[in-house]
């Protein structure tokens, strides 16, 4: 069931231009057209940084820290927790000079910010967000999942659809379903899939997770068809030389990536687009008719070659699609949600009708590139109804009961030594007894149903009179039994340090740590003998 018309809502590029000295001058549109006007005129010593917002993804064997750096569009760095407080910055006063044209005198402390994630961001580039937010001035943050903003927009629109299309929509998200969400942006693709409650509250089948398999890949398979024909160092040159008709040729470039087909390629047909006088005069005359056809200032691509384009990173994802449909988990869901900018090009969704069951009933909704964003306001709410229930509304508002660890938590611990299960080379001595070290102590296992209430299993440390601090270093892994923590795929992901300077003095002091998600952080806590929580700090960007 796909919207063949859908009114069409502008989103901002994550982009950024900043002065020779490092100072912030603009935002979105606006960066990249002065950039090329800079550059036109011979500045060159002005920053863009495009799509950063990618720097925060990580494979499973790293993570993010402070000391991460971004390169801007010519190779020049800057810190990215540096850049991304300028960008936050910027966005807050913007709201907060509408906010203030619309109503006067709003406290800062009324306001509360949905900052949006992708779900397959790890828990250091949540922190890193977060501490980014908070040195741009911003208070009462809420991280929001981004595929799970788009559910709660496609629940939360089922109200507004007429009787017809109401009931066709009831049977892919409305109470009783249970479907797959594809969030299909610029940079990632994020996949989630829910049951969904009589109450319109919606469970987590399994941990939300992807790749990056986003639409920007398309546009750099496209740079690189340009570099064949013209050469690197030529396409090179114009791009920095001539940089506002590069960028006019990559907005030509996304609207026929919209509108293409996989019937062109049956029918031959080219597809068409206007090139720049400064890269259309250094066409080679010799370029083989199937690779391109240059006809006055036009650059006819053969469709096959644009099928190319899309090819490698839909395969990617096609691939771990069919991986998933043979869990569990995913068996006999027949209904899929299709939303962000991806999402849109015709031949994506075919592609991906191939992947699943004929059966299966496709829903793109109304604005699919917003809903992310239409459903941040939605989440936003249902924290604030969940926290004051008395400023409940009256009508269902979908909300988020539960979700699934994506990985499993735990602490290096020793354990007493047993050769059935442990090897010689873990074994150590303590006086008289005989420990296995680097033992893996879970806390919370991966594919763990996640409530409010749910909490990982808490383990006791006993503490000397003279300990002022207790330091615990704290591992994950996708691996859902581990044994040891330096397993292959575990990552030391932070320590916590419990301040013990109360009780000093007292002999063998008791502490528990236990871990928790509050809603989509990750939170380690330290509680003491008296059941009273402990004053501690928990750094993953170390």
């Amino acid at each position: 069931m796909f919207k063949k018309k859908c009114v069409q809502l502008g989103k901002v590029p994550t982009s950024i231009l900043l002065t020779p000295d490092d100072s912030f001058h603009s935002f979105g549109k606006t960066a990249e057209d002065t950039y090329g006007e800079k550059c036109s005129n011979g500045e060159r010593d002005w920053k863009l940084f495009k799509n950063f917002k990618m720097t925060l993804y990580n494979a499973s064997d790293k993570k993010t820290t402070r000391d991460l750096v971004i390169e801007d569009c010519r190779g020049n760095t800057i810190s990215a927790i540096t850049l991304f407080t300028l960008m936050f910055s910027h966005l807050k006063s913007a709201f907060v000079k509408q906010l203030e044209e619309a109503t006067k005198g709003v406290p800062d402390d009324w306001i509360r910010w949905v900052i949006t994630v992708p779900a397959i961001w790890d828990d250091s580039a949540k922190q890193f967000i977060r501490e980014a937010a908070e040195k741009a001035g911003i208070r009462k943050i809420i991280l929001a999942l981004e595929p799970e903003c788009a559910a709660l927009y496609c629940g939360t629109l089922l109200q507004g659809l007429r009787d017809t299309l109401k009931n066709q929509a009831l049977r892919i998200v409305g109470p009783g379903s249970r479907y797959i969400l594809l969030d299909m942006g610029g940079g990632t693709v994020d996949i989630t899939a829910h049951e969904v409650s009589r109450d319109f509250t919606y469970d987590e089948l399994f941990a939300a997770n992807g790749g990056p398999w986003g639409g920007e890949n398309v546009n750099i398979a496209f740079q690189e068809y340009l570099c064949e024909i013209f050469t690197k160092p030529v396409f090179s040159e114009f791009c920095k030389v001539h940089t506002e008709d590069f960028y006019d040729l990559m907005g030509a470039f996304e609207q026929k990536k919209r509108t293409f087909e996989a019937r062109m390629v049956q029918e031959n047909k080219f597809v068409v687009i206007k090139l720049p006088y400064y890269l259309g005069k250094d066409f080679p005359l010799n370029t083989p008719m199937d690779l391109a056809v240059k006809e006055h200032d036009k650059l006819k691509i053969p469709a096959k070659h644009m099928m190319g384009f899309f090819n490698g990173t839909l395969d990617e994802i096609s691939r771990h699609i069919k991986n998933k449909l043979k869990t569990e988990e995913l068996k006999d869901i027949n209904n899929v949600i299709l939303v962000g900018g991806f999402s849109v090009p015709n031949i994506v969704k075919d592609r991906l009708k191939e992947v699943f069951p004929e059966n299966a009933n496709f829903y793109c909704p109304e604005n699919s590139e917003v809903a992310t964003l239409e459903g941040a306001v939605l989440y936003g709410q249902s924290q604030i109804h969940t926290t004051y229930e008395k400023s409940k509304p009256r009508s269902i508002t979908p909300s988020i009961n539960s979700r699934r660890s994506r990985f499993t938590y735990g602490m290096d611990s020793h354990v007493q030594f047993n050769p059935t299960k442990h090897p010689e080379s873990k074994k150590f001595r303590d006086g008289d007894e005989v420990f296995c070290k680097d033992y893996f102590w879970v806390l919370l296992r991966a594919g763990a149903k996640l409530s409010r209430d749910k909490k990982g299993t808490m383990r006791t440390f006993t503490m000397d009179k003279d300990s002022t601090t207790l330091d615990v270093v704290i591992y994950k892994t996708e691996n859902p039994s581990p044994k040891f923590v330096d397993d292959p795929g575990c990552l030391r992901l932070g320590t916590l340090v419990v301040d013990m300077t109360e009780g000093l003095g007292i002999p063998n002091r008791e502490i528990k740590i236990g871990l928790q998600y509050n809603d989509t952080e990750l939170n380690v806590y330290a509680i003491n003998n008296r059941d009273e929580i402990v004053k501690t700090t928990f750094d993953l960007l170390a």
